[in-house]
């Protein structure tokens, strides 16, 4: 299923904006907003240390999808 970036939007408002190709294959944690990137990286366990580490005990985690990938450059 295709859908433009608009479409998305409005079928799920309240989900991420597009990744930055730089992360895809990685994990990501986001603050609680979902408005910045905490952590990142290719391990779950070590992702989710470091942003409990900088002071999210319960931070938001994301697989982003590897190449080809549709997001922003």
């Amino acid at each position: 299923m295709q859908m433009t970036l608009e479409e998305a939007r409005k079928r799920f408002p309240n989900g991420p904006e597009p990744i930055a190709l730089q992360y895809a294959g990685q994990w990501i944690a986001w603050n609680n907003d979902r408005t910045s990137i905490i952590a990142h990286g290719a391990n779950f366990g070590k992702v989710r240390a470091e942003a409990i580490a900088e002071g999210y005990p319960e931070p938001l985690m994301q697989r982003v999808l590897g190449t080809p990938f549709v997001g922003m450059a």
